[in-house]
């Protein structure tokens, strides 16, 4: 396991990509990986990795490549694929047809099993008539139906979703069966053609403190079409908010959040000049960091999981090339 308070590589396999990583509440931690093919042959191998602390090994896939993992319990973890996802019941797989759009993410959150699909992120050279979009499914039953939201969702955490209405940051609640969206302050400051949205949020179990992190742009340079923008942190419980914004580390369309498990969270975005950087919200204030990575490696990280009993939180990622895959650990 990690040091206390250190993030560390825990598995570092240089042929591999790693996409996706999820852990059940009893500390298995399962990652979604794909291999190039060496000099001389075809074809993408797509496997799944089981393990824990340093130790991961190869164990049964679905018979598909996997994009994103969500888990409820060891007999309780879901794959999904392009056309195809699966259910691990302890056993086996069970694989159904997915006849809906590309899941960008997946949360298994109580009773409930939520998909992102077809979310889009808002372009590195910046645009003034971009419009956030996603669709928001939930499992009822064994059919997948579509859920009314009152804003664009990019990420759900415990009873919350983060995203946009209209080009401006929301937040919303899962009451009584329905998302209802929350009143949230103005963003600090203010700048002609200004957008901002949330792509990603963290709830604290204990306290119910609500993290999310997100971006906030606008048009800077008349003479070409140029944005300028700042990162945007959200946290508070409801009815005292907080927003701060931060010029770095600037627009951070996928940045990530996770819970800390310790009042805090994690936000995980892609670093210039490559690797991935954190902010951690503590109690107190924010810290940045940076992932750490091998020598002539430039891995980011695609994936946060915790398991809340341990405080154990993992990532994984892989290098623009699709190699390098590192997975990491952070623990107490």
């Amino acid at each position: 396991m990690a040091p206390a308070d250190q993030w560390s590589v825990v598995h570092n396999d240089r042929r591999d990509s790693y996409d996706a990583v999820t852990v059940t509440p009893g500390g298995a931690v399962w990652v979604a990986g794909t291999r190039r093919p060496d000099r001389g042959t075809t074809g993408t191998e797509s496997f799944l990795l089981k393990g824990g602390r340093s130790t991961f090994k190869r164990v049964t896939g679905p018979g598909f490549p996997v994009k994103r993992l969500a888990s409820a319990s060891d007999t309780r973890v879901w794959a999904f694929g392009a056309s195809r996802y699966a259910r691990w019941d302890g056993k086996r797989w069970q694989v159904r047809p997915w006849s809906h759009g590309r899941v960008d993410r997946a949360y298994s959150i109580g009773e409930n099993l939520w998909v992102i699909e077809n979310a889009n992120v808002f372009p590195s050279a910046g645009d003034a008539k971009w419009k956030a979009k996603s669709t928001l499914r939930r499992l009822v039953g064994s059919a997948w139906r579509k859920v009314p939201t009152p804003i664009v969702v990019k990420g759900l955490d415990s009873a919350w979703a983060a995203g946009s209405v209209r080009g401006t940051a929301a937040l919303a609640h899962w009451t009584r069966g329905a998302w209802r969206a929350v009143t949230l302050p103005a963003i600090p400051s203010a700048h002609p053609g200004q957008i901002s949205e949330l792509t990603d949020v963290a709830v604290d179990g204990e306290t119910g403190r609500v993290m999310a992190v997100g971006w906030t742009a606008w048009p800077c340079d008349s003479a070409k079409p140029s944005f300028c923008g700042e990162t945007l942190l959200l946290s508070g419980y409801p009815g005292d908010w907080n927003f701060e914004v931060r010029g770095e580390p600037g627009i951070q369309p996928r940045a990530q959040a996770e819970p800390d498990g310790r009042g805090g969270a994690w936000i995980v975005y892609d670093a210039k000049g490559g690797g991935s950087g954190f902010l951690h919200i503590g109690v107190d204030g924010v810290e940045p960091g940076a992932f750490p990575v091998p020598p002539n490696q430039n891995t980011s990280v695609r994936d946060l999981a915790i398991k809340l009993e341990s405080r154990s939180v993992w990532a994984v990622g892989a290098a623009p090339s699709g190699r390098d895959g590192l997975i990491w650990a952070y623990g107490r």
